[in-house]
């Protein structure tokens, strides 16, 4: 019997649920890591304009919870907020299994980003090395 592994996609939907609300919350992170994870995701599928939408309604959603989050509120609200998250990516993860995935295999994925920045810093140090020096920058 052969057991199906997640997606590699899933990987990243399964770290973007909010703190408990005793814990240390900062809500800049919280926002940029769930939009950076949700997007990563988007990325590792042909996406379809439904998946589009359902994942800006999530990241709208923590958005919104971040803010309620870092106003103090408690309670029913919070939970209201924390509930329309979890709505939101299920409906986001219901869609993506339904989307083809770009990526067959688990490739280790931090090679893949390590190897595009590394190259992006040589692309990038080859053009500031063609660029002079601008007069006023220079040193006396």
């Amino acid at each position: 019997m052969e057991m199906k592994t997640e997606p590699v996609w899933y990987r990243f939907l399964e770290r973007v649920h909010p703190t408990s609300v005793d814990g240390e919350f900062a809500s800049v992170e919280f926002e940029l890591a769930f939009a950076v994870n949700i997007r990563t995701a988007l990325l590792l599928v042909e996406t379809t304009p439904a998946c589009r939408r359902f994942a800006d309604v999530a990241i709208k959603n923590a958005v919104n919870y971040s803010c309620l989050r870092h106003s103090g509120k408690r309670g029913g609200v919070l939970a209201d907020a924390h509930r329309a998250i979890d709505e939101a990516l299920w409906r986001l993860i219901t869609e993506l299994r339904h989307c083809k995935s770009k990526v067959e295999t688990f490739v280790d994925l931090s090679a893949v980003f390590v190897d595009h920045v590394t190259d992006r810093g040589r692309r990038h140090e080859q053009l500031a090395a063609s660029r002079p020096a601008k007069a006023y920058l220079r040193r006396p």
